[in-house]
């Protein structure tokens, strides 16, 4: 019996021991590792890395930046799938244990002991959550045992449900996908909620090993990987052997998308990413998860986004076809795989689709798209396809589709909408259409001129094909684009749109260079004496020229620097009154929106509000913007200010800062007047021949002005217009700046359908907004021939006038009646005959 006591007191004394010396080894592993355990504050306050996210206005996503792509989410949102897969497959005892699983740990403190080194362990899911959030993936004994200790620490701090939610977050499902919300997103293009269970699992078996395992890289492994997660889910209770049995046989239904924006604006995206590198750092950009809302009107971008793609697409088939992009050698149409994976490789540009030509019948293509889709195409869709020679010339019309397209070549086609028949109904879901990439390029913007909000902004044809953006970044030859403020110079110097100016030919030499200028008209065509307001509608050269010979080249340029445009891309030549300067899109944008607001100068901008991920408004907008009550009630100030009376002092606070109100840079009055007669532009002028063969819905309005612009050599083609509540400005060219658009391609043609395209979507169903007549502008019955005023009884045209400015002369009775009516009646919207030469309406003078 001693014995056994003995044996007793020693067996307990010894096991004191062991545990004295375990709690040791433990309390000393805790002092080891306890400096590099986060405070329990971190724990609860994590901070998860969010990409930034952009929205137009109208909190439309149009583009997310970081270094990760992570979309936070609540465990509410998490499927219950993907819980039990995850629990099963990495943790079974989860919901048991307090952190550290022990006879995990007791292996690894085996392999520790006699290796020398940490090399596999057990890591419990709190465990990962705590290397996740906190450490890094070294293997060591150092990190595991900070590891353990930490997992304890999250355990006593937060929920099971609060670490579920974390580690959800937190992990890496490759492909820069941060948390199962952004995993979704990548893998499957839909919300987290939305998985079903052979999607679930394949997501929790792809965190065994993001290569190894993975979907898009590795899909047989995958599948295999996903099959045991449901086997473990399966002999867990999880789900039932009927569910089991159908999960495994679902195909694989991953593959890589994109962020899922809800509309196209990747340069204004690439804008903003840009400005908040600069404002905030990289770090505090990419991973705060901030929020930039933009002046973007989402109606707006997506009509910009058509109808400049519209736009080149109708400018590049005028000029031809210049065949496929590739013929495929030893073609094979049975060989789907490489097909495939050509197609594949060959982005989609601007929506014009890769296909390869398969079949072609008399008048018919038959195509295999991406999808494996066969699809044809009739002669509709081919027939435009004449062969491109060079920029002016074109091969005769194909009269058959062995012309345009042979077997086995790569080309683009185009989706052109539904097919309808002469009563507008449906007869077929898709019209497909022969297409190409279009060579020329262009750039739109559209603003308010108020306070030079931008609304829409597109840079290029396609974002990925080509990032340089055209509107901010291509300077270009304005050419007539030009003109509306040469004339609003002119009028600040005692001109009016009465005044005669001649056009005829003009010479000018310049004795110190040695050089003689001859600016022509387009057409060589001059009518002698000419009223300005005729000379703008028809953007008539040698009265532009003859007009900045008056006031002085000088003169002309400070005024355009006054009204914003930069001096340093100008020259005082008179050369500048036929756009000879290099201005981008948005200044010119800009400067139109001077004649829109009513002579205020604004800022283009596009950034709004920018807001911390948590909603705290760091940043808000604060532009120079029109506001005529604010003048009224300053200058009464001013009257106010010497009068004794303290209730006469007690002002009401001003509708916008003082410090923002916008500087008058332009007469109120000159602007309303070059308004006016670039109203003409639309009604009676260079736009004209345009909007009616499109049947323009904008020739119904009175509200809205703009001016055309070619440069020489037709290298260049503009069209800017406004009304009082949005400006626009088009441009269309090559990035060559030699290369020419082609004989004929004046703004008129290439750029206006873009503005014209642009508008009709906006505009439509909205009222009217004329710019109103200001103060000081008087109207007055003149002779359209002398721009004298009337005589008593004259049957005369009216006019608008400065009232400092208006004519005194009255005309003689001798007037030449028959060039009244002549005049009057080329300035009303009548039918033209056929034959007769309504071209001359859109030409403007591009050779100087």
């Amino acid at each position: 019996m001693k014995i056994a006591i003995n044996i007793l007191k020693k067996l307990a004394f010894f096991v004191s021991l062991l545990t004295i010396f375990g709690v040791m080894i433990v309390l000393g592993a805790y002092l080891f590792s306890a400096p590099q355990i986060p405070a329990i504050d971190s724990l609860k306050n994590v901070q998860l890395q969010t990409p930034m996210r952009i929205f137009t206005q109208d909190k439309k996503l149009i583009g997310e930046f970081g270094d990760v792509r992570r979309m936070p989410i609540s465990l509410e949102q998490v499927p219950k799938n993907f819980i039990n897969a995850l629990i099963a497959t990495e943790d079974q005892r989860f919901l048991e244990h307090s952190g550290v699983d022990i006879k995990g740990i007791m292996r690894v403190l085996k392999v520790a002991a006699t290796t020398g080194e940490a090399t596999e362990g057990a890591s419990t899911l709190t465990m990962q959550t705590a290397r996740n959030m906190f450490l890094t993936r070294e293997k060591s004994l150092k990190r595991k045992l900070v590891e353990m200790f930490l997992a304890i620490r999250m355990e006593q701090e937060l929920s099971k449900d609060e670490i579920l939610e974390l580690y959800t977050n937190k992990v890496h499902f490759s492909h820069r996908a941060y948390g199962l919300g952004a995993a979704a997103q990548v893998y499957y293009g839909k919300d987290v909620t939305e998985l079903d269970l052979p999607q679930a699992a394949m997501m929790a078996g792809l965190l065994k090993g993001e290569s190894a395992y993975n979907p898009i890289s590795n899909p047989e492994r995958a599948i295999k990987r996903r099959n045991l997660v449901l086997n473990r889910m399966l002999s867990e209770g999880y789900i039932t052997q009927e569910e089991f049995a159908e999960a495994v046989e679902t195909p694989l239904t991953a593959k890589k998308h994109t962020a899922d924006l809800d509309l196209e604006a990747p340069y204004v995206a690439e804008m903003v990413r840009l400005d908040i590198l600069e404002r905030f750092g990289r770090e505090q950009a990419y991973t705060e998860g901030l929020e930039i809302y933009t002046t973007l009107d989402s109606k707006q971008q997506i009509a910009a986004n058509k109808a400049l793609r519209k736009g080149l697409l109708a400018y590049d088939r005028r000029h031809g076809y210049k065949g496929p992009e590739l013929l495929i050698e030893d073609f094979n149409p049975e060989d789907k795989e490489a097909l495939t994976t050509l197609l594949e490789s060959t982005p989609t540009i601007g929506g014009l689709e890769p296909a390869i030509v398969i079949k072609v019948d008399e008048q018919s293509i038959e195509v295999l798209n991406k999808n494996l889709q066969i699809i044809n195409i009739d002669w509709e869709g081919l027939k435009w396809a004449a062969k491109f020679i060079s920029d002016t010339r074109i091969g005769p019309s194909p009269k058959k589709a062995s012309k345009v397209a042979t077997v086995g070549s790569l080309i683009r086609i185009l989706d052109a909408g539904p097919k309808l028949d002469k009563k507008g109904e449906i007869v077929a879901e898709h019209q497909w259409q022969l297409s190409q990439i279009p060579e020329a390029v262009s750039g739109f913007v559209a603003l308010e001129p108020k306070d030079g909000a931008i609304t829409a902004l597109v840079g290029g044809f396609d974002y990925l094909s080509n990032k340089f953006n055209l509107v901010t970044q291509a300077r270009r030859q304005p050419g007539s684009n030009i003109k509306p403020f040469i004339y609003a110079a002119a009028f600040n110097k005692g001109f009016t749109p009465a005044s005669l100016v001649n056009d005829a030919p003009f010479i000018k030499v310049n004795d110190e260079i040695d050089e003689v200028w001859r600016p022509q008209n387009d057409n060589l065509k001059y009518n002698g004496p000419t009223r300005l307001r005729i000379g703008l509608k028809k953007s008539i050269n040698t009265i532009s020229t003859r007009l900045i010979d008056a006031i002085g080249a000088d003169y002309a340029e400070e005024y355009l620097v006054k009204i914003g445009l930069p001096d340093e891309h100008m020259d005082p030549y008179q050369s500048l009154a036929l756009g000879t300067a290099s201005f981008t899109p948005l200044e010119m944008a800009m400067a139109y929106a001077v004649l829109a607001n009513g002579g205020y100068q604004v800022e283009p901008y596009f950034i709004d509000t920018i807001q911390s991920a948590e909603g705290d408004i760091l940043y808000q907008a604060t532009p120079k913007t029109v506001c005529h009550e604010c003048e009224q009630m300053i200058i009464n100030r001013q009257l106010n200010a010497d009068k004794p009376s303290p209730e006469i002092r007690n002002y009401p606070e001003l509708p916008v800062a003082e410090e923002q109100i916008a500087q008058l840079v332009m007469d109120p009055r000159d602007a309303f007047i070059v308004y006016d007669m670039m109203k003409d532009v639309i009604k009676s002028g260079t736009a004209t021949t345009t909007l009616k063969r499109r049947k323009s819905s904008l020739l119904k309005r009175n509200d809205l002005a703009g001016k055309t612009g070619t440069a020489n050599d037709y290298k260049d083609a503009w069209f800017s217009g406004f009304n009082d509540g949005l400006v626009a400005s088009a441009w269309v060219g090559f990035s060559d700046h030699r290369r020419s658009l082609g004989k004929f391609e004046y703004g008129g043609k290439a750029a206006l359908p873009i503005w014209a395209e642009f508008m009709e979507q906006v505009l439509a169903g909205t009222s009217e907004r004329a710019i109103i007549q200001p103060p000081g502008v008087v109207s007055a019955k003149i002779d359209p021939v002398t721009g004298k005023l009337a005589a008593i009884g004259q049957n005369g045209i009216f006019e608008y006038f400065r009232d400092d400015n208006v004519p005194t002369e009255v005309a003689e009775v001798e007037t030449d009646y028959d060039a009244i009516y002549d005049d009057i009646n080329s300035n009303l919207d009548l039918p033209t005959k056929k034959g007769e030469a309504i071209d001359e309406e859109e030409q403007e003078d591009s050779i100087f």
